[in-house]
């Protein structure tokens, strides 16, 4: 039992040290996603989708996560939209799926 007690602690130890060590590691070569199925909707999506990161602080590591939906009609003559809602704890995703309604039944 105590041999058991002590491995499970040494995993967990290397697990956090693990877990610490790439939370650290820098970010800025993170590559945008592009989304082409998402689960609960059958086939691929009817639109184009990428998501990734955007650094706005580089003295800070601060990035923020996005959504990029391409315009369907005209996408080089089309405006950009930036939405920006929620705030902490709080996910815009629910304002731009509720307001906007990307995908309709």
């Amino acid at each position: 039992m105590a041999t058991t007690r002590a491995t499970s602690t040494l995993l967990l130890l290397l697990l956090l040290v693990s877990a610490t060590w790439a939370a650290s590691a820098p970010t800025t070569s993170r590559a945008r996603n592009v989304i082409t199925h998402v689960k609960g909707f059958p086939g691929r999506l009817p639109f184009h989708l990428e998501t990734g990161y955007v650094e706005v602080d580089n003295t800070n590591t601060v990035e923020l996560f996005y959504y990029f939906i391409q315009s369907e009609r005209s996408p080089a003559d089309d405006p950009l939209i930036l939405w920006i809602t929620g705030g902490p704890g709080c996910s815009a995703l629910s304002g731009l799926l509720f307001e906007i309604v990307v995908i309709a039944g």
